[in-house]
């Protein structure tokens, strides 16, 4: 019975992996367009329709001047939704998801020499409950590209700093070093508080080394200065200030500025615990209590590099007026880093009676995964279905000169996992976005989301 038991395993241990990226890429397969992604078909600034490479960075340059400075994540998002096309996205969003787990075990084990399939699968799965916008994070067209491709950019940068953390012996060539400059760019133009979390990371990591006096590599200044370069390029768009005025002429602040900043700090606190980051926090806090002052261990200092992170990830949304739960996105990822990298340094003994039972105990967990994972199916295809619906019925319409369209919404999005899950669909006021620019993306005059009150 224990070699029955030792073979499930070891065949499990192989195929999960599979399933699990085969299965985000059909989800992705199945996620259609959704509010910003109509309005980004166009060239910003001038509403005409991208179709060429120089549109994407023609629409780039007005953004950044006129919205906001994200140009790596909207540049990206621009070219996969206008050049390539939503398949060909699918296909390189499994890819960079694949990418990006495979990072956050590296950075939990310090190594891909050997992958334990088990953690891997861990990763996914804690991914998947913990993560409170996993749909707009990972299979929303415009999401994925601000958070989870400049996370996975991000992670990539941090992986020579984790290296020459662990190995003082470690370097980089002279070619090597200057490349690493330009992704240093990359990393600090990614996303506001995702930013301040590695800077704060790597103002640890360079304190630790002027504390210990340990010589600074080449790279490593190099990667930093590129990092600041990308991480200004970032704050100080034009756009990030027009936007800002816009949104105080709509909704003017009344509050005297530290009563603010209280009401911002209050509000990132409350959203910090919302979006389950606080479970991790508190777990990393735990085992690094129990590993410090009761285990005894010496702990590698990049587990503090990642909480500190974490906490500058989250507090950073105070200077940021309008905050979701997406936006927790990076934090979640430093510490749920954090957490699983002082479990894999303690190496806590598995119990006798979880041993003998471990594959009972997997086999039950699954099935709780896998139905969360059928019923996050089944409204990810069901969305996908009404959006398929609603399209053909708006190109009929249109094809039979009716360019004033009315069509049911909004599209009921109960799952987390989905797409459309706490975003915007269609509105009763065809005047306003999105309706306005999914209007224009049909090439019709008017849409009016018309409520339904009866069951989908």
């Amino acid at each position: 019975m224990k070699g029955i038991y030792i073979t499930l395993i070891n065949r499990y241990k192989i195929i999960l992996p599979i399933l699990i990226i085969l299965a985000f890429f059909t989800l992705n397969l199945f996620t259609p367009m959704i509010a910003d992604d109509f309005s980004y078909a166009f060239v910003f600034g001038t509403g005409e329709r991208v179709s060429s490479i120089s549109d994407v960075f023609i629409s780039q340059y007005n953004h950044y001047f006129t919205w906001g400075g994200r140009s790596v994540a909207h540049f990206l998002f621009q070219f996969f939704l206008n050049i390539t096309g939503k398949f060909y996205f699918n296909i390189c969003n499994t890819m960079i998801y694949t990418l990006f787990i495979f990072l956050i075990y590296f950075h939990i084990t310090g190594s891909l020499k050997k992958i334990n399939c088990l953690l891997f699968c861990t990763i996914n799965i804690v991914l998947w409950f913990i993560v409170p916008a996993w749909g707009q994070n990972f299979l929303l067209f415009g999401g994925s590209c601000n958070y989870l491709w400049t996370t996975t950019i991000i992670l990539f940068f941090l992986v020579p700093y984790r290296k020459k953390n662990d190995n003082n012996l470690f370097k980089l060539n002279i070619l090597s070093s200057v490349l690493f400059l330009l992704l240093g760019i990359l990393a600090g133009w990614s996303n506001e508080n995702s930013g301040a979390a590695v800077l704060f990371l790597l103002i640890a990591y360079f304190i630790k080394k002027i504390i210990i006096k340990e010589k600074k590599s080449f790279f490593e200044i190099s990667g930093f200065i590129g990092f600041l370069i990308g991480y200004a390029l970032l704050i100080i768009a034009p756009g990030n200030y027009a936007r800002l005025a816009l949104s105080l002429a709509e909704e003017p602040v009344h509050n005297i500025f530290i009563i603010e900043i209280i009401k911002r700090l209050l509000k990132t606190t409350d959203m910090f615990f919302k979006s389950n980051a606080f479970i991790l926090a508190g777990f990393s806090v735990f085992l690094l209590i129990d590993s410090i002052f009761h285990r005894r261990i010496k702990i590698n200092y990049f587990v503090l590099f990642y909480f500190i992170a974490g906490l500058a990830g989250m507090y950073s949304l105070i200077l940021i007026s309008a905050i979701s739960e997406r936006t927790c996105f990076i934090v979640i990822v430093f510490f749920l880093i954090a957490s699983l990298n002082l479990l894999f340094q303690i190496k806590i003994t598995v119990p006798e009676i979880i041993k003998r039972n471990l594959p009972v105990l997997a086999i039950i967990f699954l099935l709780f995964f896998g139905w969360s994972f059928i019923i996050a199916s089944k409204n990810v295809f069901g969305i996908y279905q009404k959006w398929e619906k609603r399209s053909q019925y708006i190109i009929t319409q249109k094809e039979n000169g009716n360019t004033n369209i009315t069509v049911k919404a909004p599209i009921p999005a109960p799952d987390k996992h989905t797409a459309l899950f706490g975003m915007v669909d269609l509105l009763p006021d065809s005047e306003i976005w999105p309706n306005t620019d999914i209007a224009k993306y049909y090439g019709i005059e008017l849409i009016t989301g018309e409520e339904n009150k009866e069951p989908w």
